[in-house]
Order: C-alpha cells, then structure tokens, then sequence
C-alpha cells in the first residue's frame, strides 16, 4: 500500500483528511515541520501533503525547499487555507507539484493525490530503467569510440517507441543490441518475439508470421496465432530482413501502418501493437535498387538506425574482448600471457566472423597453447592460422613462373581469402554468393577445389 505523510499542524483537519484516505493509503502525521523532515527516512512515503500555513517554527515554503532538495522524487502537495495565486506561484516555483484548497471535495482531493503517485512511479520507474540500461550496456565489452558512439544510440533507441534498423555484419551482436532495446523500453515486460526471417520458408512465412485459421490450407488442423499477435504490446524483432520476400513486406506494411493483422485463411482483421525492431548485414538500399526491398517499408523501420561496426574497425578493443572470453571459458586459468607481438598481429587480421569468431579464435588458442604463453601461431583464423605479413603474396617468387602458371596461384589465393572470409566466417552459401557476385554452383566448386566442401 502506498504511503503518505501529512504535516500539518491542523489536528481537526488532519482527522477529517484521514477518514477519507485510510481506505486507499498508509497514512503517516507530523504536526511540525521539522517533524515531518525527521519522518521522511522512517516512513519513506512515496507522496507528503504539506501545509502551507504551518503554524510554529520553519514555514511550509522552507519545508517544501528542504524536501524538494533532499527527497527530490517524492511530490509533494501544498495544502492552503484559499487558492491565492501568489501563494500557488509560490509553491509552484519551490518545486511543489500541485496544491489543493482545504475546502476542496473529497474526490478532487483524492483526484490530485492520485495524479501525484502516478508521476512518483514513472520516475521510479525511469530510474529503474536507466540503471537497467547501464547493466546491459556493460554487456558490450570495450570503450572505442565506435562503442561508445553504439551506446548512446541505445539509450536514444529505448527511450522511444519508434521502429529501429540494426546493421551490421555477421557476429557483431545485432540481437544482443535489439534485446537490450526491449529490456530498456516501456515495453519490457511484454513479449520479445524473434523472427529470423532467412530461416522461414518462404510458402511458409505469412502463416508463421501472421497466423492462420483452421482448415485455410493442408496441414492446417488447428488455429495458429501469428508472431505478431504474440508481440502484441511488446516487441518484434525481424533478424535478416532483407530476405523477406516481396509480397511478404506488404503486408508488414500494412500491418506496420494501420495495426491491423489478418491470418490466412480469415476474413477479419486483428488490432496488434507492437514495436518495430529489424536487424540486417545486406546494403538494404542496394536491395532496393535491386528490387528486392520496398522502398516504403525501408522508410518505416529506419526510423533509427544502429550501425555496429565490425571488429576490424575497433582493433584497439580486443585486449578487453580477450580479457572478457578467458575470463568467461577459462576462469581457473589464471597467470596466461601473451607472447609479444601478438596483440599487433590479431589486430592486422579481418576478423570477418567479427566477435563471435575471435571468440572461438580465444577459446581454440588457449586449449592449443598448453602453459605457455598466447602467441599468434595459437589462433585460429577461418580454419587457417593467423597469416603474418612474412606470409603475403611474394610476387617476386611469382614473376619467375609463367604468366598463366603464377595468375593461377593469385586466383587459388583470392578464392580462398572469399571462401574464408564470407563461408567459414560464419555466412550462408547463399548470402555468401550473393555478397562475392557469384552463383551458389561456383561458390560450391570453389570450396570443393580448397577442400571445404563438405
């Protein structure tokens, strides 16, 4: 039960008061000011009623000033004798949040009083959030600009309702990102529904995503809610949006415009409320060339945009992420060094895996190394070791072969830099072709004659 304190020094005023709000709060008196200021640690109200016109010792302006300064996110109601309106300004402009008149109805009374607890729980409930915020953004290890620029994105992201894009390449945590998101908002204690999008069928895609009724087509024995209706009030997250299929987008459109939702196989529509939240490694604006996003559902879920930029773009976070990942697989081991030189040289490296691959690079590195110490020849790079710069094309090696002979090596190579860049890091064939500007069947050859096929 909520608690409030009323100082006042009106004992048949203070009786009157308490037999109208005793049913609905746990009420507490001070007859002085100063009393009334010991009592805030005790009670801990979560509203205090304040006499303005308080009879001996510090006036009910100083005591509104102190408590405003000490107790800043309780509200504190001004009681007067009449509504004067320098008296109101007054306490207005010492930080009181509203004032009643004595003489005032029951039911305004209670009326302001209710307004005054609504607005000390959403400020609870901001602190709450903001320092829920601050544990989740220590989730992202290191503290480069770019994180650091990642992070303030967050924070603008949960505080609205507004759709937001997420980009990113693979591994870099673009879940990790939209679930933060969800647990800042107003909406975290609803759903978090995640739809990977390239993981669905696409026959199957509208009957997953929007639901279907009994009987709309075989297979169909019984009604299905879409995950859409599962997101009501809370969040849906589209991972990999740009593969969903055209059609498909239109009627995310629809249901993004006007909150409206139809299962196949119905003639009624549904009201849905959800928010917004999609995640991408495609160039969505070179989908749209393509024809293969359209351009009006683009303007809807980019209304903020995250970009999460790859490893090789914050090199100077990795001594963190090591830290972070022996820590986390290998707590017992303690006393682990590195051999020198090798920050340098897994900083030079691609990382096209991003995170989630220097992770696993990590967690390889320290069962091969034994009790000695971390050096590069531990890590693992694409099922390749870490290539140092002695390793590079030597093209003077090249040019005592024949032209046909040494553009062959250089073309085994350059496959294989795709192959381990695209495929092993962590990419689909088909994205993976997509992205290199080949066909699947070449792809699969090409893994085939570098002996990753398989």
């Amino acid at each position: 039960m909520e608690r409030i304190l009323i100082v006042d020094d009106n004992e048949e005023f203070v009786e009157d008061t308490l037999l109208g709000l005793r049913r609905h709060y746990e009420c507490h008196w001070a007859e002085t000011g100063e009393a009334g200021l010991e009592r805030m640690g005790s009670v801990e109200p979560d509203l205090v009623l304040l006499d303005y016109d308080l009879g001996e010792g510090a006036s009910g302006l100083d005591i509104l000033g102190r408590l405003v300064s000490e107790h800043p996110d309780v509200p504190v109601i001004m009681v007067t004798k009449e509504s004067g309106v320098r008296t109101i300004v007054r306490a207005m402009k010492q930080g009181a949040f509203d004032y009643v008149v004595k003489n005032t109805s029951r039911e305004d009374f209670l009326d302001v009083i209710r307004k005054g607890l609504a607005l000390r729980q959403v400020k609870q409930e901001n602190v709450w959030l903001r320092r829920r915020l601050q544990e989740s953004l220590g989730q992202m290890i290191g503290d480069s600009p770019a994180i650091r620029r990642v992070k303030q994105e967050i924070r603008e992201a949960a505080a609205t309702d507004l759709s937001v894009l997420i980009t990113g390449e693979t591994g870099t945590g673009k879940t990790m990102i939209a679930r933060m998101i969800h647990e800042a908002s107003g909406r975290r204690q609803q759903a978090f529904v995640e739809v990977n999008v390239s993981a669905i069928e696409r026959e199957l895609f509208n009957s997953e995503v929007f639901g279907h009724e009994k009987g709309s087509f075989t297979g169909a024995v019984g009604t299905k809610r879409g995950l859409t209706e599962l997101a009501h009030r809370g969040t849906l997250f589209l991972d990999e949006i740009g593969d969903m299929d055209p059609q498909a987008q239109i009627k995310l459109l629809t249901a993004i415009e006007s909150g409206l939702i139809r299962r196949v196989g119905s003639l009624k529509d549904i009201q849905v409320d959800f928010r917004l939240v999609a995640a991408t490694h495609q160039a969505l604006e070179e989908r749209i060339r393509q024809g293969l996003m359209r351009q009006d559902l683009f303007y809807r879920i980019n209304q903020q945009r995250i970009r999460i930029p790859p490893l090789r773009e914050r090199a100077e976070d990795l001594p963190a992420l090591l830290r972070y990942f022996l820590h986390k697989h290998f707590p017992g081991r303690t006393g682990l060094e590195l051999a020198p030189g090798t920050l340098d040289l897994l900083a030079d490296q691609a990382w096209p895996g991003n995170v989630r691959e220097f992770e696993s690079a990590v967690q390889l590195a320290v069962v091969r190394c034994g009790e000695g110490p971390l050096s590069a020849a531990h890590f693992n790079l694409g099922g390749q070791a870490v290539r140092t710069p002695a390793q590079e094309a030597d093209y003077s090696l090249l040019t005592d072969r024949p032209f046909a002979e040494a553009r062959d090596v250089l073309l085994d190579q350059l496959r294989r830099a795709y192959v381990e860049r695209f495929v092993t890091g962590g990419v689909s064939v088909k994205d993976a072709a997509e992205q290199i500007g080949i066909s699947r069947e070449v792809l699969h050859r090409w893994m085939k004659d570098l002996g990753q096929d398989g």
